[in-house]
């Protein structure tokens, strides 16, 4: 398995000189505060962002390499200090480097427009600059809230963190990590499958009055930061204008997702048939229709994600054998290494890194070609800034399940019927699992935040989360009661509140894009990469409006599970 190498970011016997370095930027940088007045002219304005610019790739190749580095071990305490040590220094050259904004937000319109007007590929990232003004504190006020994060709700998640990853199962004479005993879930072995996630969810249980504890304080922290101190709303209001859409979508699109839900308890009907089985419960959710007959090891797994991506589009090939060539990918199993996977694009032009735990199941394939989306979809964006090449959250899911569904038609088009039957339940499990589940949590913390400003216990968000599964399953799925644990077990919701929305977004949307695809074929390819090739640079409706999609539209989201209909209507026709 390989591992990556962190070398292209910094070597860790140099990053003395790099803090040094970034002392000296940011001390060079704050003897500009004086310079700041509205008759600067439009050279003299684009210097001082270009020196902004530089700053940003410093502490972002700083933060990368400490956040990697921690990942391969997080119980390790010297990578855990360097990677506190590291957060502090860069929190501290935010601070100090603050004013430009609050100066900028602080501009008359017709100021700030002459500068906006003239600033080329900077002009988005200012205009959001100004979009925050009304939930901006003063600069003082500002420094405090960033240095209070340090030991605060970032403090809380990596606390999180540190305690579920370090989670060990005791399961049939072994001592398991999290990742290996999560793939029993999808055990052809009932037993297994029950053994799997009531060892997980009754730890996630026995922990939940520390884990519990943590995530209301970081749901209080998000409420007095942001409604109380900078007045928004409401605490999604927050996530929705960092990614600049409008409250109006979101709720659109989880209108209609509550209304489609009925179209995936029909699916978990034929499933239930299709696997004979007598009851199906909430444990038989991703119980595959047969033993796959095939492992998927990492060298097989690259070549097939490397064809897929070449037979859709030689650009998008060329990006992800970079990231292979480049050794920018981890997948080594290590104890207390950090479960899951994730794509990590540091600089604009550095290949991103990518974090996976192959264990070489059909699901790890999907995993990767999911992971080599996004780091395409970073590499496409190379000719926006610094800080503009990132996508906004709900579009940057879009490359990387666009990816999975290029991998699910290419086994589709190769398999014989049984294995379409499969791969469609592979498919729509994953639809599930990324539209309605996720839609399911953001549901759930717009719930739980609310009550947890009213006093809400532990157990009231227990009994919270079982309601919100029993609307996902009602009349379909029993639910067993340890799954009220379930939750706590859900990093997003700690981390990055109200982010699991954009894979409901990201899903919707490529299901569209795909179709689209399917019609127009090869002009469609050019079109698909100028999206990606936006990242941050423009909103999400902009970008989008461009091939006629409007977010807003409860009939757009309703187009994708249009698309997922058909998909069970295939499954029918397969199995009747």
């Amino acid at each position: 398995m390989p591992t990556w190498n962190l070398d292209d970011l910094y070597k860790k016997e140099d990053s003395g000189k790099l803090i040094a370095e970034l002392k000296k930027q940011t001390r060079e940088f704050t003897k500009l505060r004086s310079a700041l007045k509205p008759t600067l002219s439009v050279e003299e304005f684009m210097n001082i962002i270009k020196q902004k610019e530089k700053l940003s790739e410093l502490t972002s190749r700083l933060g990368a390499y400490a956040e990697l580095w921690f990942t391969e071990n997080t119980a390790d305490s010297e990578r855990t200090s360097y990677l506190s040590k590291i957060s502090e220094i860069c929190t501290d050259a935010g601070n100090e480097t603050m004013f430009f904004s609050l100066w900028f937000k602080d501009l008359n319109d017709n100021d700030a427009n002459k500068f906006i007007d003239n600033s080329g590929k900077y002009r988005y990232m200012l205009e959001r600059i100004r979009a925050n003004k009304p939930y901006t504190l003063k600069e003082k006020e500002e420094q405090i809230v960033n240095l209070k994060d340090l030991t605060g709700c970032e403090a809380l998640t990596n606390l999180y963190d540190t305690i579920t990853n370090r989670f060990v199962f005791e399961f049939e004479g072994k001592k398991l990590s999290q990742e290996k005993i999560n793939q029993y879930k999808q055990s052809t072995d009932r037993n297994k499958r029950k053994a799997s996630y009531d060892l997980v969810l009754g730890k996630y249980g026995e922990e939940q009055p520390v884990l519990g504890e943590l995530y209301k304080n970081i749901v209080n922290d998000w409420k007095n930061e942001n409604l109380k101190l900078r007045k928004f709303k409401t605490p999604i209001a927050v996530r929705n204008h960092g990614n600049d859409v409008p409250d109006k979508a979101i709720e659109a699109l989880l209108n209609v997702v509550r209304k489609n839900v009925e179209l995936f308890k029909e699916y978990f009907k034929i499933k239930k048939k299709l696997l004979n089985l007598k009851e199906m419960d909430r444990y038989d959710l991703y119980v595959p229709y047969k033993e796959p007959d095939i492992e998927y090891p990492y060298e097989e797994s690259k070549k097939i994600v490397l064809e897929t991506y070449k037979q859709f589009s030689q650009d998008a090939y060329e990006k992800a054998k970079k990231i292979f060539d480049d050794k920018h990918v981890h997948s080594e199993l290590t104890p207390s290494k950090r479960s899951g996977a994730f794509c990590y694009t540091v600089l604009k032009d550095l290949p991103p890194y990518i974090m996976l735990n192959h264990v070489n199941k059909l699901n790890d394939l999907f995993t990767m070609m999911h992971e080599f989306g996004h780091g395409i979809h970073g590499m496409a964006a190379s000719e926006q800034t610094q800080f503009t090449f990132h996508s906004a959250l709900p579009m940057a899911e879009t490359a990387s399940i666009f990816g999975e569904m290029l991998l699910a038609q290419r086994l589709l088009k190769e398999a014989d019927k049984n294995e379409k039957i499969a791969v469609l339940i592979k498919l729509l499990d994953g639809q599930y699992a990324s539209i309605i589940r996720q839609a399911y949590f953001v549901l759930f913390e717009i719930e739980a935040h609310e009550k947890i400003a009213n006093g809400a216990t532990i157990e009231d968000l227990n009994k919270l989360y079982l309601d919100n599964l029993n609307e996902q399953f009602d009349g379909v799925l029993p639910i067993a009661e340890i799954f009220k644990y379930e939750w706590s077990y859900i990093p997003h919701i700690h981390h990055t509140p109200f982010y699991c929305y954009a894979y409901v977004f990201g899903n919707l949307l490529v299901l569209a894009l795909y179709k689209m695809y399917e019609q127009k074929g090869p002009e469609f390819v050019s079109k698909y990469m100028k999206i990606l090739s936006y990242g941050g640079s423009e909103s999400p409706a902009k970008i989008l409006k461009e091939v006629g999609i409007d977010i807003t539209s409860d009939a757009f989201w309703q187009d994708g599970f249009d698309i997922i209909k058909e998909e069970l209507e295939e499954l029918k026709k397969l199995t009747s």
